[in-house]
Parts: C-alpha cells; structure tokens; sequence
C-alpha cells in the first residue's frame, strides 16, 4: 500500500510539472503576438478616460480616436463597434491611461503595457472555460467527459487562432453568451435573456444564439416578444445616449456584409443564411422539447451548435469568429460519450483545415507584423529584412508547390471543413450504432497532437519574423 502511494505522488509530481511546463510554454506564445484590432479597442478603451473627464462622454463617437504608433501599426481611427466593448476595454485598461497621464509612459512602445492590454483576453479564455465546466455539470456530466470538453477547447487550432495568434476580444462576449446558455438549461428564461442583453452590446454576433433557443422554449407569443425587446433594450440604450456618426461603422452595419451567398429564385436574390435559419428558427417553434429535461437539453445544445454553424458554412466570416461554435461542438462531444474519439478527430481536422483556408484567403492575418511589438521584437531586436508572411517562405522554397496550391488551397481546405461538419452532424443529430471507434476512450496523445498544432499555428508569424 505504501509503495502505491509513493508512485501515485510520483505520477502526480510528474503530472504537476509537465502541466506546469506546457502552461509556460502556452502563456510564451500568448504574449508573443499583438494583432492590429486589439491595440485600436485597446486605444480606445485608454482615451475613453480624456472622452469622459472632458466632459464629452455623450459624443464619445464624434471625438474618441485611437492613437496606436507601434513597430508595426500606425492607426488613427474613429470606434465603429457598440459602447459597452468600450467601457470594458476602458475599466480593464485604467491602469496604463493613469501610466500614460502620470508618468508619460509610451504605452505602445512598452512590451509590459501591450501585455497587460492583451491579457483581457486571457482572463476571459479562463472565465470561458469555467462558464463551460458550469454547463456541463448542469448537463450531469461526470468529472471525466467534463475535462476532456474543457481540453479539447484548450487544444483546438481556432483558440490558438482566434486568442493567441489574431487576440481577438470574440472571447469577451462568448463568456457572457456561454453564462446566458447555462441560465437557459437551468430553466431559468429571464436571466438567460439579460446575460443575452449584455452580450449583443459587446457584439451583434451573440444575436445568432438567442432566437432558435427562445422558440424551442417559448410557445406564447405574447412573451416571445417580451423577451426580444427585453434583449435589444440596452443596445438601443446605448444608441440612444452614444450615437454614432455616420463616419462609425456600426455593428448592424458590420453584419449585414457577411451574408454573402445568395440563391436566385424567379430573378430575386435570396440570402442563403438568411434562408437556413429562418426555417431552423420556425422549426424550432413548430417543434416541442420533450418532457424529458436531459433530452431536452441535449437538442438545445445541438440548436445552438445549428446556429452557428449554418453562420459559418453560408456567410462570409472572419476566420476568429469561428471560437464562437467552438465551445458548443467540444460541449456535444462531451454529451455523445460513445463517439467521443470520432467526434475529436472530425474537430481536429475541421479546425485545422479552417484555420489554413484563412492563411491562403488573408494572410495579413498571420503575418510578421503580430510580433513586431511584443517581447519577441524586443529580445531579438527589429528586423526589416523579414518576409511578410510564411506563404511568402513557401513560395521562396517550393515555387512549383505555392503556384500549384495558389488556386485551389483555400477551396479544398474549405471542401474538408465542410465535409467534417456534415458528418459531425450526421452522427451527432441522428441515431448511429455502426460508428467506428464507438465507446473508446480519446487517447492522451491526440490532445498532444492538438496542442502541437495550436502552437504550429503560433509558429506561422514568427517563421516569418525569423526567415
């Protein structure tokens, strides 16, 4: 017994270091990137201050600007996305305006003030995932199927790409919209309409959540509508007291470019997404949740995978938008214990394979410029002579490879996508008992392969910062 004890502590201690070894390793890579759009909300959230002891707050829009003079950026730009994102960012960021105002610290030239700017989103990593340990246990989830939900989100290729490598603050209101669907499988309506409130202030992208649930839930009318105008209110609030100019992009604005794909009928051009969702939204109406809550919750998981998913196989998206399917696939994983192996394969591949269409279709997204203004340049010093990106490096190397994959990388890597996801459907939405691998456990090493594609990820800018 003695002896078992003592190799038990020695797994652990091992287990403990390795752990503690790869969460440096990760938070290395974390502070190693600082994309374009974080240091202009950043910007914004530090002149919020100036904007509110001047006394201008009510014309925030008109006269904030951003003021981002970086190795690598230099911005100057009205905010074209909702106030709430701002004040946010402007709490968060009090720290280096007093920085800034008191000690007249260049706050964009500082790798400690862009670090601190970008961890926001390292807290709300964080809070995420506690928001979807809280889903799974009130899904009755056992502690195993609960960790490996939480570590295939920690391992997927999107959040190494969305909140390590682009720092996108998409995170932010996914944490209230992951809260809003917990309050919601708790029964509880109204404060999953209010988290649902906070959340479309932030970005009109949580909107995409709310109708498909509200319907499958709520057949009376009368409250449906109580409901939506319970959602949309601080958003009008707030349009009402900060209005935009017409210079300011706007957030309804933004989302009305996406719906790209249109479907012809009788010389009348139809939004295919558009199309998708509004019967996804009256089917989930017409159809009644069953008496059994466990059944019921399990479709409610799989409507909010829906939602989302029709968004990013129909629309023209931003590839970190895609961290917002992402915690509601690795969720029904979780649920669909039997197929649990097949299901992290097909999200290996399909997450992988988004994540390098967008290196093909915007590679300004993965260029050297992330690391031009964070420890990396500051350790290794500037360097002018870099290529942009690593497309150029492959293009250097094997010109024939990049001519050949030039025109059809992008395409098949999307063709891959969306075959995964057809199939993660099939067997997640219908009843398969021929699913190969059923009732197998995931094996340990895959989480490693997943982790090392997360960092091979992070690896695209610097080979071009090192090249």
């Amino acid at each position: 017994m003695k002896l078992m004890t003592v190799t038990a502590m020695r797994r652990d201690k091992k287990q403990c270091i390795l752990f503690g070894a790869m969460a440096v390793f990760t938070l290395l890579f974390f502070y190693a990137f600082m994309y374009s759009d974080i240091l202009i909300t950043t910007s914004f959230g530090v002149n919020f201050w100036d904007v509110l002891f001047s006394g201008d707050i009510f014309r925030f829009y008109e006269v904030c600007h951003s003021d981002v003079d970086t190795a690598a950026y230099h911005i100057i730009n009205t905010p074209d996305y909702d106030f709430l994102i701002y004040i946010i960012f402007a709490i968060w960021n009090l720290p280096l305006w007093i920085a800034r105002k008191a000690a007249h610290v260049n706050i964009w030239e500082s790798a400690l003030a862009i670090a601190w700017a970008k961890t926001i989103i390292l807290v709300f990593a964080a809070l995420t995932m506690r928001a979807m340990v809280d889903i799974c246990k009130t899904l009755n989830m056992d502690e195993k199927d609960r960790k490996d939900v939480v570590l295939l989100f920690a391992t997927s290729s999107i959040l190494f790409m969305s909140v390590f490598v682009t720092s996108q603050y998409d995170i932010i209101y996914l944490f209230f919209m992951l809260k809003s669907f917990d309050y919601y499988l708790k029964g509880d309506m109204w404060r999953f309409t209010a988290y649902m409130a906070a959340a479309v202030p932030v970005k009109s992208l949580a909107v995409f959540l709310f109708p498909a649930l509200l319907l499958y839930r709520e057949k009376n009318v009368f409250r449906i509508c109580l409901h939506t105008a319970a959602l949309f209110l601080p958003w009008l609030l707030f349009h009402f007291l900060f209005p935009m100019g017409d210079g300011n992009g706007g957030n309804i604005d933004n989302i009305l470019v996406i719906f790209g794909q249109k479907l012809v009928f009788r010389n009348l051009e139809i939004p295919v997404f558009l199309l998708a969702v509004i019967v996804l939204y009256i089917a989930c109406y017409v159809l009644q949740a069953p008496d059994d809550g466990k059944k019921a919750a399990i479709n409610s998981v799989r409507i909010a995978f829906l939602s989302y998913a029709l968004f990013f196989i129909l629309c023209s998206t931003n590839p970190y938008w895609y961290i917002l399917l992402l915690p509601f696939q690795c969720i029904l994983t979780g649920l669909n214990v039997d197929r649990k192996y097949v299901n992290t394969i097909l999200e290996t591949i399909t997450s992988i394979c988004y994540v390098g269409m967008y290196v093909w279709l915007i590679p300004w997204c993965f260029d050297v410029r992330l690391v031009q203004s964070t420890y990396v340049a500051k350790m290794f010093g500037l360097r002018e002579n870099t290529t942009n990106n690593s497309l150029e490096i492959l293009h250097t190397i094997l010109p024939s490879v990049y001519d050949m994959a030039e025109s059809r990388a992008a395409s098949y890597l999307f063709m891959v996508f969306l075959a995964g996801n057809i199939v993660y459907v099939v067997i997640n939405f219908m009843r398969c008992e021929n699913v190969a691998l059923r009732n197998t456990d995931t094996p340990k090493y895959l989480y490693a392969i997943r982790f090392a594609m997360g960092i091979g990820v992070c690896m695209l800018p610097i080979m071009a910062y090192v090249f």
